[in-house]
């Protein structure tokens, strides 16, 4: 029966942790699976002011933000250069939605209707809106372009326009509530009058003066100690001026892929034989388009408007001939004149756009317009696609080919029609300039690249490396030393989006983000180059450790004592006293002004400066003042009046300094309030 019992009860424990168990296994299953919770955080890009921000509400908010910029300034895709403004943008605009707007809606902050209508259309037009329609031929904010755009909404097949029009105005409104938060407090910024009074004191004036510098290297380093207590205390009671963003530290080494020997000579016979059949070629705008590596130029120039080498071979002693081929670093390049034609400088164009499935309109608007029924002008605003009727006036090859090729045929004044890829064209002539020979040159770029030979060897260098560097930072220093390789060295914050001196190299940035002290990365292909990277500090966002700063506050601290040892040497005596002493140097200042940024002799010293400048009695020394470079006395000599400003042109000055970056320093004071946390670096 005991044996029994005992059974019972061990089965019972045993069972229990089994369930135990089962139990752990699913929840942490269930934390770290796909919809977990350590899952989520993982994916979450930031957050503002308690609000958490995901992965793919951020990339989704980035991603409608990118085809409405596409749609607003008629691209197919953005750069990636734009793709990061865009993305700034949507992280801006999160901020003001979730961190300022809450308290600006409690101040009552807003932009009411009617103060939305007169942003449009009303006397104080927002900048948003003026610097989007704007006539091209004034450069000046047009309202009948505005005008003629807002009743095209009506007519918006794909909605294009309305999304436009919706991001502009959320553009608007953000914009000129923010400007009234910060004239709010610009109001409450002013400057007293002991201020001016004591602005006014030093303004005019120019001083001389006779120094003597005992510098802090006169006092050796050992002679000072600092305690592990003082370093402690100081940290603690200045911890605020050790505030830091996030940044990470690495080295890591590049293996430049670059064209061998053999990758030159095979590109030497290669644009050599392609030479020869482009000197041949009866269409040689057409064999440089399939044979050059850069986009043609298909554009007509004058010869002033050439290159020296290509105006030879088209209106000089090389005429006729063909330029190269040349190398230039990496580069051949290749050229012959395509065809020399007489066309004018520049043409004036009005134009109304019509839908090319809609001839018969367009057709009949043509009339209207050629005959004076209506003007251009009229016919546009209620008809065209397009709402910038006025083109200008440009070179007529800088329009699409058949619109350019209408324009150089037509005479000034004539009112035609002609059809391109974006529809059919009314079209009126207004300005002709003389015609003018020019030419059209073709050029072929051939760029002398790495054969797949060449990176292979190159890859095979870098994975040699690798298999010395793996694991850790202590691998990787001996690897590099071993293969005797350049070590480089940089610190990325979390705000940069590439390495300096690496074009391209987002990938290295996220791999140095989502990863530790000590980590080596894989072989990155960074621009066309191989990389390998270790990291070798971690700096996290907020107050640094004591352990991080504690070498910065002692030297602080050594400098501080220093300075107390100095100026008690100094303490009452005269300048020639003073200049007796062991180590020490002096001199002469002349017509040093309060508003100057250093001491000729000297170099930065501010202290001193303002010792000299703010206000010290002529003949007087000064009590010891503790410089950037050492310790200092000094006695003003001399007083010059230099200036001429008054009691309200230092006030006007004062108050220019004080709201001239108000903006900026509103912006940082609440977004130090809002608790912003930044992770976008680890995804994008």
């Amino acid at each position: 029966m005991a044996t029994l019992n005992s059974l019972r009860t061990k089965g019972g424990i045993f069972l229990s942790l089994v369930i135990g168990l089962a139990l752990v296994a699913f929840i942490l299953g269930d934390l770290f699976s796909s919809n977990g919770i350590f899952s989520s955080r993982k994916m979450r890009v930031g957050s503002i002011d308690g609000n958490k921000v995901s992965y793919v509400e951020y990339l989704n908010l980035s991603e409608n933000q990118s085809r409405v910029i596409e749609r607003l300034y008629g691209k197919n895709a953005l750069s990636a250069e734009e793709t990061d403004q865009v993305r700034n943008m949507v992280w801006e605009n999160l901020v003001l939605q979730y961190a300022y707007q809450p308290g600006f809606e409690a101040l009552g902050i807003v932009a009411g209707d009617d103060e939305q209508v007169d942003m449009v259309s009303g006397t104080y037009i927002s900048p948003v809106i003026s610097s989007m329609f704007v006539n091209p031929q004034t450069g000046m904010f047009d309202q009948s372009i505005l005008s003629g755009f807002v009743s095209s909404l009506d007519s918006d097949p794909d909605g294009s326009a309305t999304a436009i029009w919706l991001y502009l105005k959320d553009q608007m409104n953000s914009q000129r509530v923010m400007n009234k938060y910060v004239n709010l407090v610009g109001a409450g910024v002013f400057v007293n009058d002991l201020e001016v009074e004591n602005a006014l004191a030093v303004a005019n004036d120019s001083f001389d003066a006779r120094y003597v510098q005992l510098p802090f290297y006169s006092v050796p380093d050992s002679m000072i100690s600092v305690s592990e207590a003082e370093i402690k205390a100081y940290y603690k009671a200045n911890k605020n001026i050790f505030k830091q963003g996030a940044s990470r530290d690495i080295e890591y080494v590049v293996f430049d892929v670059l064209p061998s020997e053999d990758d030159f000579a095979a590109a030497e016979k290669y644009i050599t034989d392609i030479a020869a059949e482009f000197e041949q070629s009866t269409t040689p705008m057409q064999y440089a388009t399939l044979n050059s590596q850069s986009a043609v130029d298909k554009r007509y120039y004058k010869e002033n408007d050439l290159p020296l080498e290509y105006a030879a071979i088209a209106f000089g002693a090389k005429k006729g001939e063909t330029y190269g081929p040349v190398l230039e670093g990496d580069v051949y390049k290749l050229a012959r004149v395509a065809e020399i034609k007489s066309m004018p400088d520049s043409v004036g164009v009005k134009h109304v756009l019509i839908p090319a499935s809609e001839k018969a309109l367009a057709d009949s608007l043509f009339q209207v317009v050629k005959s004076g029924k209506n003007t251009i002008e009229a016919v546009a605003a209620q008809y065209s696609s397009d709402p910038t009727c006025d083109l200008g006036r440009m070179a007529p090859d800088v329009f699409v080919e058949p619109f350019a090729e209408a324009c150089i045929a037509a005479k000034q004044g004539d009112v035609f029609t002609v059809e391109t890829q974006y529809g059919i064209h009314i079209v009126n002539l207004t300005y002709k300039a003389p015609s003018v020979n020019k030419v059209q040159i073709a050029s072929i770029v051939y760029n002398v690249e790495p054969s797949d030979a060449t990176q292979q060897a190159i890859y095979a260098q870098a994975r040699d490396f690798m298999s010395l560097a793996e694991g850790s930072y202590e691998k990787f220093d001996n690897a590099v030393s071993q293969k005797a390789l350049v070590r480089r060295q940089a610190t990325v914050s979390s705000m940069e989006r590439n390495v300096r001196g690496l074009d391209d190299s987002r990938e290295l940035v996220r791999w140095i983000f989502n990863n530790k002290k000590g980590d080596v990365s894989s072989i990155l292909d960074v621009n066309g180059d191989y990389v390998v990277a270790s990291v070798t500090g971690v700096k996290e966002s907020g107050v640094a450790p004591l352990a991080q700063v504690s070498s910065q506050i002692r030297s602080k601290l050594v400098r501080q004592k220093k300075a107390e040892m100095l100026a008690a040497k100094m303490q009452g005596l005269s300048i020639a006293e003073a200049a007796e002493l062991e180590g020490a140097s002096d001199g002469n200042i002349e017509k040093l002004t309060f508003s100057a940024f250093y001491v000729p002799s000297l170099g930065v010293e501010p202290a001193l400066i303002g010792a000299v400048c703010g206000g010290a009695e002529q003949g007087k020394v000064s009590k010891p003042v503790t410089g950037v470079t050492g310790v200092f006395l000094a006695e003003v000599t001399g007083v010059e009046k230099t200036g001429d400003a008054t009691a309200e042109s230092e006030r006007v000055r004062l108050e220019a300094l004080a709201t001239g970056y108000l903006a900026e320093r509103v912006s940082q004071a609440l977004d130090a309030q809002s608790q912003i946390v930044d992770n976008r670096v680890k995804f994008f």
